[in-house]
């Protein structure tokens, strides 16, 4: 009786170590949900949804979640205006003794996958930020990109990686998007 309850406890806790989704497994899922426990937040109910479904369609979007999701950091996405006349932006990061907090806005009248690769832009420029674990502010995160960014004649910061991914991602979205019209 002893033996069939211990094997029986195994194999639940088996059951149940398989059943819990890993960030690496995320990232290559062909279909998946963004984690409950996501670091990448929204409270903003349409900009939620973009994020699920650039999380079903981008593998490249699955990846950055998964590289936020393994650090301290928690991103909050939320749609609202940029200065600069930019359609997205990364404003603000803050801490706590054990986490780092980052607030990204977005303009949620663009469409879908354009809005989709904008947040995927910004989720880059967060993982530059999380890579630099003494940026703690967001006057540390200013320095760092004055430092290493390229400067745009508007008074913006931009890297080639969060280009490229933007890019990336919205690519992805339009050809999952066209395998999805048949």
């Amino acid at each position: 009786m002893a033996k069939t309850a211990r094997n029986l406890a195994m194999a639940t806790l088996a059951a149940a170590a398989i059943a819990i989704p890993h960030p690496s497994v995320a990232a290559d899922a062909s279909v998946s949900t963004v984690p409950p426990m996501s670091h990448v937040r929204s409270t903003d109910p349409k900009v939620a949804a973009v994020v699920q479904n650039a999380f079903d369609r981008s593998a490249t979007f699955r990846k950055l979640v998964a590289i936020i999701d393994a650090s301290d950091s928690y991103v909050y996405v939320q749609a609202g205006k940029c200065s600069h006349s930019v359609r997205a932006c990364f404003v603000s990061v803050s801490a706590s003794d054990t986490n780092r907090f980052m607030r990204v806005l977005v303009d949620d009248s663009a469409a879908d996958a354009e809005l989709m690769g904008l947040i995927a832009h910004e989720l880059r420029h967060t993982i530059e930020v999380i890579a630099e674990r003494a940026i703690r502010s967001s006057e540390a995160k200013y320095l760092f990109y004055e430092r290493t960014a390229m400067h745009d004649p508007g008074g913006t910061h931009e890297t080639r990686a969060a280009i490229a991914a933007g890019e990336i991602v919205r690519s992805e979205v339009r050809k999952a998007n066209r395998g999805l019209v048949r």
